[in-house]
C-alpha cells in the first residue's frame, strides 16, 4: 500500500509537471508574440522619430506650412486688391487677345458632356470650361507643332481630340507623368505615331528633351505645385524654363488671379509654394512676357466674359500663359 502511495504521488507529481510545461511552453510563445510586436513598435517609432528630428511644426517660422490659426490670422486681415509690384501683366496685348478670342469662341469644338468618341468634355471636375476653352484658341493661335505635357488629366485629353478634331493631327504630343494609368486607355490607335508616352518623372528626363522645342511649341506644367529639395517645381524653374529657346509657350496651371492660393486649399492642407516662386521668377524679367493670364482676366473683365464668351464666366482653375522673348 505504502509503494502503491508514493507511485501516485509521483504519477500527480508527473501530470502536474507535464500541465505546468504545457503552459510555460504556452506563456513562451506569448512572449515571442509579445517581444515580436514590441519590436515592431520600436522600429516604427524610431522611424516616425527619424522623419520628425528636423521638423518643425505647422505654423512655425522654420517650417513650410502654415497652421489653421496662421491662415485664420493672414485671411481675417483686410484684403486689398492684389498688388502686381514688379510684374509686366502686359495688359493692352492681354486686352487684345481677349478680343480675338471672343471673334473664335463660337467655333470652340468641345462637347459640354461626355460624349461617345470624343475624351475631353467642358464639365469635367479638373479642368473645365474656361481651361480647355482657354487651351483651345491658345493652341489655335500660337500654331503649335509640338506640345510637351508635365502631368496628365483631363488637360491631355483636351489635347488629343483637338489633335484628331481640329488640327488634322498637326501636333506632336508628349506626356511626361510616372504614372500613365489615366493616360493609356484614352489613347486610339491613330494617336501611337503622334504620340509619346514618357513613363519618368520630369526630374529624370534629359534637358535635350525640352531644348528642342522650337518657336511657336509648347510646354505644358501642371506640376506637384510644391518647391522642396528634389521637386519637380524646382526642376522645371531652376533648369527646364532657361533651357527654352525664344519663342516657346509655357503654360502654368492653377494659377489664381490674385497669386495667392484660396484659403480652402489650406484648410484642406495643401501648403502649395508654386505660386510665390512663379512671382518671384516674373518679377523684373525682361525675357519672359505674360501672354494670358486666365484669372486675371476673369477678375478684370468678368462683364465681357458673361457677355460674349458665357461657357467662360464661371472661371475655375486658373492658367498663365508666358513666352520666351530673349535667351
Amino acid at each position: 500500500m505504502k509503494a502503491f502511495d508514493q507511485f501516485l504521488r509521483r504519477f500527480k507529481r508527473v501530470r502536474w509537471l507535464e500541465n505546468r510545461v504545457g503552459e510555460l511552453e504556452g506563456d513562451k510563445a506569448d512572449l515571442r508574440r509579445d517581444v515580436a510586436d514590441l519590436e515592431q513598435a520600436n522600429a516604427r517609432l524610431k522611424a516616425e522619430a527619424a522623419e520628425r528630428e528636423f521638423v518643425f511644426p505647422p505654423g512655425h517660422f522654420y517650417s513650410p506650412q502654415t497652421s489653421r490659426a496662421e491662415v485664420a490670422e493672414v485671411f481675417a486681415r483686410e484684403q486689398a486688391g492684389p498688388s502686381f509690384a514688379g510684374l509686366e501683366l502686359n495688359e493692352a496685348e492681354q486686352g487684345a487677345r481677349l478680343h480675338r478670342f471672343a471673334e473664335a469662341y463660337a467655333e470652340q469644338p468641345f462637347p459640354e458632356t461626355a460624349t461617345a468618341g470624343r475624351r475631353y468634355f467642358l464639365n469635367n471636375p479638373s479642368y473645365g470650361s474656361y481651361d480647355g476653352i482657354m487651351l483651345y484658341l491658345m493652341l489655335r493661335e500660337a500654331g503649335a507643332r509640338r506640345v510637351i505635357e508635365v502631368g496628365s488629366g483631363f488637360s491631355s485629353a483636351a489635347m488629343l481630340d483637338l489633335n484628331e478634331f481640329v488640327f488634322g493631327g498637326r501636333m506632336r504630343l508628349t506626356f511626361i507623368d510616372p504614372d500613365m494609368g489615366r493616360l493609356r486607355p484614352l489613347l486610339k490607335p491613330d494617336d501611337h505615331a503622334r504620340v509619346t508616352l514618357i513613363e519618368q518623372k520630369v526630374q529624370e528626363v534629359p534637358l535635350a528633351t525640352f531644348a528642342e522645342l522650337e518657336a511657336g511649341d509648347v510646354l505644358f506644367i501642371d506640376s506637384s505645385h510644391v518647391s522642396k529639395l528634389g521637386s519637380d517645381v524646382n526642376r522645371l524653374f531652376f533648369d527646364v524654363l532657361p533651357v527654352l529657346k525664344p519663342g516657346v509657350w509655357v503654360h502654368i496651371h492653377d494659377v489664381t488671379g490674385n497669386l495667392e492660393y484660396p484659403r480652402e486649399w489650406f484648410d484642406e492642407g495643401r501648403s502649395w509654394n508654386e505660386l510665390y516662386l512663379l512671382r518671384a521668377f516674373l518679377m523684373y524679367n525682361r525675357s519672359w512676357r505674360i501672354e494670358l493670364f486666365t484669372g486675371w482676366i476673369f477678375n478684370t473683365h468678368n462683364a465681357f466674359l458673361r457677355e460674349r464668351m458665357p461657357l467662360c464666366a464661371g472661371g475655375g482653375g486658373g492658367q498663365i500663359w508666358l513666352r520666351k522673348v530673349a535667351e
